[in-house]
């Protein structure tokens, strides 16, 4: 195991260990030299370690605990019986967790936020009046500059990222999700965020763009042509510059590489495979610029 803190005897450790088991990290507290020393598994669970470290100190988890004790004797008979402190303590975990991938990711938490809430108005696509503006824009156009040009205009340039908030099952709104916290968590982690905001409204447009162009039907909605973007970018900028911190395996690029190809072949009339197409190329075009800014600092 892994030492992942030091802290004095006084040092009242169990409100934290409390909230490492609810989030599955698993530590051993030992004494040495008089401090309680504290032991993890691997690298992320050290880092589990100190940032809940952090919240003990700062009385985070002090807080939590005690609105969770709140919660407990609000609830009453509801949840009487042996299993009412789980319940509760799982739920103070979960509550938790969102708050602090907020605080560390709050592009990522905010567009997932508002993908949900779109979700909630349209019922996952199956109600799209409420949300009709959000639509591409349907515009006549005879080449794609001519497109472009025509989505200068700020109101229907925002109209032209917004799809992406749009999903049509449930199916399709968890895999986006699941991969959008999966290279946000990533990118905000070690980028500024003003580069990932940019990468994500560039691989939005781009998708969007492509897929209007090449379909000539606004009837579509999605974050994939964003992830596709995103897939695109963390792996050429992980190939090119890999102490960037962002990195994909080429085997996992490869694997949507295929999947796109497959889904343009057997399901073109069911999937926006342009959105998918044009969100891949702008994450790569996005991943090689960001590189070149990387080398050019370095003159």
């Amino acid at each position: 195991m892994l030492r992942a803190a030091s802290v004095p005897l006084t040092t009242d450790l169990r409100s934290l260990l409390a909230v490492l088991r609810v989030q599955g990290v698993q530590v051993r507290v030992s004494e040495e030299a008089g401090e309680q020393v504290v032991w993890a598994r691997d690298e992320r669970d050290v880092e589990a370690v100190a940032q809940a470290l952090v919240a003990l100190e700062r009385g985070e988890i002090a807080r939590a605990a005690e609105g969770a004790a709140q919660a407990r004797r609000g609830l009453g008979d509801t949840l009487e019986g042996p299993n009412s402190a789980p319940l509760v303590n799982q739920a103070a975990g979960i509550v938790w967790r969102l708050a602090r991938f907020s605080r560390r990711c709050p592009l990522t938490a905010s567009l997932v936020l508002a993908t949900l809430i779109v979700a909630l108005l349209s019922r996952n696509g199956r109600d799209v009046a409420g949300v009709a503006m959000l639509f591409f824009p349907a515009l006549p156009f005879v080449s794609a500059t001519d497109l472009f040009l025509q989505l200068l205009s700020p109101w229907l340039l925002l109209r032209s990222v917004t799809p992406a908030l749009l999903h049509f099952g449930e199916l399709h709104l968890v895999f986006n999700l699941l991969w959008l916290l999966y290279f946000g968590r990533q990118l905000e982690r070690v980028q500024p965020a003003v580069l990932v905001f940019l990468v994500y409204v560039l691989t939005a447009f781009a998708g969007n763009f492509v897929q209007y162009y090449t379909g000539g039907s606004a009837a579509f909605g999605g974050l994939s042509g964003l992830i596709y973007g995103l897939v695109g970018y963390t792996w050429l900028l992980g190939v090119m510059a890999p102490n960037s911190g962002v990195q994909l395996r080429t085997s996992t690029f490869a694997v949507f590489v295929i999947a796109l190809l497959a889904m343009a072949i057997f399901a073109s009339d069911s999937i926006a495979s342009g959105a998918h197409l044009g969100g891949l190329v702008a994450g790569l075009a996005c991943a090689a610029i960001v590189k070149l800014g990387y080398t050019l600092r370095r003159v």
